[in-house]
């Protein structure tokens, strides 16, 4: 049974993160929402931290909203954000971001349209400059958005085919 100052602030947590995204959310929602944030943040509703986690998620969802626990693809792209976020103090230039990118997500970076690299940096809310510094922190937001990229474009393993199905095909 949860307790009175645990509901106080699970609601107080639910208004930080509406107060923050200029946006309503479900109770249910916010139900899975909270149990995401407690697999992928370590929040617990009564810590300290859980404020801030709040803010820091909504700030990413604010940003970029296509930031979901839900895809398929999740795992693989928080890997992608956790990889740039955790180098707290690292700074990059737009190129050498791309270049390490690039060589975190195995991909040839002239395979990359300019376009898409400006789209990856718009939907962080950055503007892309390949000469100006930018913080990893602010860069982990584009490693999401570029890990789903990457992860269209490799290759689909082959449905394998019945003796049935290439008898037919003959």
């Amino acid at each position: 049974m949860a307790t009175k100052k645990y509901v106080a602030k699970y609601r107080l947590l639910k208004e930080t993160y509406e107060g923050i995204t200029g946006k309503g959310i479900s109770d249910i929602t916010w139900y899975r929402t909270v149990a995401s944030l407690k697999q992928y943040f370590s929040l617990s509703i009564e810590s300290e931290k859980a404020i801030s986690i709040v803010e820091t998620y909504a700030g990413m969802k604010r940003k970029c909203p296509a930031f979901s626990f839900r895809t398929s693809d999740f795992n693989s792209r928080w890997q992608a954000f956790k990889h740039f976020y955790d180098g707290q103090f690292v700074q990059y230039t737009g190129q050498q971001f791309l270049v390490a990118l690039a060589d975190y997500l195995k991909i040839n970076l002239d395979d990359v349209p300019r376009s898409t690299r400006y789209y990856w940096f718009s939907q962080a809310g950055l503007s892309f400059n390949a000469l100006h510094t930018y913080h990893c922190k602010d860069l982990a937001l584009v490693a999401f958005v570029a890990a789903k990229w990457a992860i269209n474009r490799r290759p689909q393993p082959m449905k394998s085919a019945t003796t049935e199905v290439l008898t037919l095909a003959l």
